[in-house]
């Protein structure tokens, strides 16, 4: 019997730049990458400016090309509708063929879903974490 790959989901509250929890987050993500893990992540609150492209950190880890390189390495990762329209990162409504809510300012690693789609994102998964408060 082989035993089925197990699953992290870490759903992000806090913005990329004011807290060390988008840092940490992506960390761990990586770590359980490297182990075999599955990682789904979910932007939710001031998280979804994590997914804002052409970030230009100076002096700290540079979030969105994490968030870009843990997409490439298997992790899935997903924003808030809700939280990334009141931010003003959404252009148009649902695209079926690109199965996304369209952004001309999110990198292409994250897709934005509902906050339904955390609930699909968990319910198969083996652990699940959260980073900074709403």
């Amino acid at each position: 019997m082989v035993d089925a790959k197990k699953t992290l989901a870490i759903m992000l509250f806090s913005g990329p730049y004011g807290k060390q929890d988008a840092d940490i987050m992506c960390k761990i993500a990586n770590s359980a990458l490297d182990k075999g893990y599955g990682v789904k992540i979910f932007l939710y609150g001031e998280g979804v400016h994590a997914q804002q492209d052409h970030q230009d950190p100076k002096h700290f880890l540079n979030i969105g090309k994490y968030l870009e390189d843990l997409f490439k390495k298997g992790a899935e990762i997903k924003s808030c509708v809700r939280c990334s329209a009141a931010r003003g990162y959404m252009v148009e409504e649902f695209n079926e063929e690109l199965d996304r809510y369209p952004s001309k300012k999110s990198i292409d690693a994250v897709k934005i879903y509902t906050l339904y789609s955390f609930i699909d994102m968990v319910k198969d998964c083996d652990k699940v974490m959260t980073f900074g408060s709403v």
